[in-house]
């Protein structure tokens, strides 16, 4: 994606700015302590639900024991420091991690939810009667009744997207910033193609955003949902850019660790918890849809149809009617069946992110089968058009277009595309 070469990083510049004006806007809406609290509460939970999960694998495990174990989770380790930092009023620079106010705020909180989880989550009310007595929650203390109003509405409504992409968030910016202390010198190429390939694009990405489905598929039906989740999808991806492309200063220098952190605190990032996942994707759209497909950030996606699962698309009529399915598990196959109604012969032209790949000659009436490997046009956008014989025979493009996302899968993965060519 480099900016020379690339055209398209223009737009998602464009979708860039757009995203991060639309989240910081979100925050002008809901007052910061609401959101310190919710995102708090979150942890809290999240932390019970960890505590749960323990007493059901190792059966005897004593709290001693659990709250030995979530001081080495991120719960502890990101996402209570970025949290407290951001409730105490404090951007988040190197030493957020380690200060000792921070730490100390973080034990606090839990080992108190360690040992009384029962009462402390038993209500709204208790949690905030607890919140209130602590170090971070001192911003809270005088929230007035429209506040706590709103804070009661978000955590009622169960809806946990917003906040698992924020903590997708604090992930990135701490790893990129690990990956500038490592290696000063690494370029943002680099950076780019070493988060392709982390378990944070490639496993809790495509995680995060189908555990949005649940929330999504109760007020949406399927096909609508899926382009929601889409949509996150790419959003997350432009946010990925952003933050790779702000550890560098305008002379393409490494930005230091600190100046790096306090930068990224102060882009809004709070406000995403606060969405459910159709605020998100409505807050984003219209600058993420001019994106053609996913970035390289998508990470692996499950099972399908084509419509719903890569956003398969026509234009016009040479290829409507076209559909098949994806399957993460599989035989690394792309198999694309072309069946024709169209009374001309035609050569189709197949495109893998912009580049031409094949030429498949398809005879009027006929069925053709053309085959791939998904490792070959994995994270890339496939493009079908159609050379039809006009005036005087000369081929010419004309009639439509196909096009859809085709994933990458650690295992495997399987495409199978029924391609219609009618006569148009």
């Amino acid at each position: 994606m480099a900016k020379v070469t690339n055209p398209g990083y223009v737009v998602l510049n464009i979708a860039t700015a757009g995203v991060f004006n639309a989240i910081s806007r979100s925050l002008k809406t809901v007052k910061k302590e609401v959101l310190c609290a919710f995102n708090i509460f979150n942890i809290a939970e999240g932390i019970s639900r960890f505590m749960r999960f323990q007493r059901v694998v190792p059966p005897n495990g004593t709290k001693e024991e659990i709250l030995a174990v979530v001081y080495q989770t991120d719960l502890f380790l990101v996402d209570l420091p970025v949290a407290i930092t951001a409730c105490m009023g404090y951007p988040v620079p190197r030493y957020a991690y380690f200060a000792d106010a921070v730490v100390t705020a973080a034990e606090t909180i839990v080992k108190q939810v360690v040992l009384n989880h029962n009462v402390i989550m038993s209500s709204i009310d208790a949690f905030m009667a607890f919140f209130r007595n602590t170090t971070a929650g001192k911003s809270v203390r005088e929230l007035d009744s429209v506040s706590v109003a709103n804070l009661t509405s978000m955590i009622k409504s169960s809806s946990s997207c917003g906040f698992n992409l924020k903590r997708l968030t604090d992930r990135v910016i701490t790893k990129i910033a690990d990956m500038r202390d490592y290696n000063p010198f690494i370029t943002n190429e680099d950076l780019r193609i070493e988060l392709s390939k982390s378990s944070i694009v490639l496993e809790d990405v495509p995680i995060v955003t189908n555990n949005c489905m649940a929330e999504l598929l109760k007020t949406k039906k399927p096909y609508i949902a899926y382009q929601t989740r889409d949509t996150l999808r790419k959003t997350f991806g432009v946010i990925i850019d952003q933050l790779i492309e702000t550890s560098t200063t305008d002379m393409g220098e490494a930005m230091a660790r600190e100046d790096y952190m306090v930068l990224t605190a102060n882009m809004g990032f709070l406000g995403l918890s606060a969405f459910d996942p159709t605020g998100i994707a409505y807050m984003a759209f219209n600058y993420v849809q001019s994106i053609c497909g996913p970035t390289e950030f998508i990470g692996e996606i499950d099972d399908g149809n084509l419509t719903d699962a890569l956003g398969l698309t026509t234009v016009d009529d040479a290829f409507h009617g076209s559909e098949g399915t994806w399957t993460k598990k599989g035989d690394g196959v792309v198999k694309i069946i072309f069946v024709s109604s169209d009374t001309e012969n035609v050569n189709v032209i197949i495109r893998s992110g912009g580049e031409k790949v094949a030429t498949v000659y398809v005879g009027s009436g006929e069925t053709v089968t053309w085959t791939t490997t998904v490792k070959a046009l994995q994270d890339k956008t496939l493009y079908l058009t159609r050379k039809r014989p006009g005036l005087l025979n000369i081929p010419r493009s004309s009639g439509g277009s196909l096009l859809l996302w085709l994933p990458r899968s650690s295992e495997g993965g399987h495409l199978k595309l029924n391609a219609k060519i009618n006569v148009s």
